[in-house]
């Protein structure tokens, strides 16, 4: 598709919304001069990856920076750049200075058109894998509800979906420093191999050892369970095959110890119902599991 279909679609999008403008050549104008800025896009799932570059990512995203300039027409102030990642996939991208990020389902990373020139800052909902590039001018900060992470380049996950009552940072390399995002008082450092949990609602956390390439193994496409109780592991199958779960009469104290790579919703329910017994039932997005 060239920059004119583009455009024709753009257009109609706008009609279609109802949208008007005094001047759509220079709406057009602005649009052009922010491509730049996009992210390189990729979209995933779990058996088949398919790259989305260049003008597959615009059309994507134009819409959002023309509503944007429509509703607040305002050249001055920096626009608010966004990326989603659906429920059952997975999301990769490069940001301008060379940072990868990989989103889970259910998550979206937003940062601002002067990302790069006087800062390195994101906000995530949601889970995401960042292997940053190295600045030693410009820090690299995550804002994850209140707390901001905060480096100069390394590998990390972090885990902050706005239905979870904590936050979860696991860092593969490098070294990492979590801050109140209110005053920027120092809540914990990490070192490789550590991740931290921190509570939401005051800040207080834990720092536990882990296995820190196994905890991140989600962006590469595997999801890995040792020892997870059987509540969280139900959680994560959700995003992981984009479907709603019903589980009823699990017990508590029930944990998982497995591994998925390519294996269907059905595939897996037959394995779990080897594991611990279980009735089940899909119905388009929805899914009932009743223990036995």
């Amino acid at each position: 598709m060239d920059i004119e279909e583009l455009q024709n679609k753009l257009d109609e999008e706008i009609n279609r919304r109802t949208c008007t403008s005094p001047n759509k050549e220079k709406v057009w104008r602005v649009i052009q001069n922010r491509i730049s800025l996009m992210p390189e896009v990729s979209f995933y799932s779990r058996t088949l990856q398919i790259r989305v570059l260049g003008i597959v990512a615009v059309i994507a995203l134009v819409a959002g920076f023309c509503l944007s300039f429509l509703f607040y027409n305002n050249n001055d102030k920096p626009q608010a750049m966004a990326v989603f990642s659906p429920s059952g996939q997975k999301t990769q991208l490069l940001l301008p200075d060379g940072t990868h990020v990989w989103l889970n389902g259910e998550s979206s990373l937003t940062y601002p058109s002067d990302y790069n020139v006087d800062n390195r800052m994101v906000k995530l909902e949601g889970e995401a894998f960042f292997d940053v590039s190295q600045s030693k001018d410009i820090p690299f900060i995550v804002e994850a509800n209140n707390v901001h992470v905060k480096v100069h380049g390394t590998m990390f996950n972090v885990k902050a979906y706005p239905s979870d009552k904590e936050i979860t940072v696991a860092l593969q390399k490098g070294s990492v420093s979590l801050l109140s995002a209110s005053t920027g008082e120092l809540i914990t450092y990490l070192k490789p191999d550590e991740i931290a949990v921190v509570e939401k609602l005051n800040l207080a956390y834990e720092v536990l050892s882990c296995d820190a390439a196994s905890e991140n193994i989600w962006h590469l496409n595997k999801l890995s369970f040792d020892n997870i109780l059987a509540y969280e592991v139900w959680k994560k199958l959700e995003r992981w095959y984009g479907v709603h779960i019903d589980v009823k009469n699990v017990k508590p104290e029930l944990t998982y110890r497995f591994t998925i790579k390519t294996e269907s919703l059905t595939e897996l329910l037959s394995l779990i119902n080897r594991i611990t017994p279980i009735e089940y039932k899909l119905n388009g997005e929805e899914v009932t599991v009743k223990y036995k």
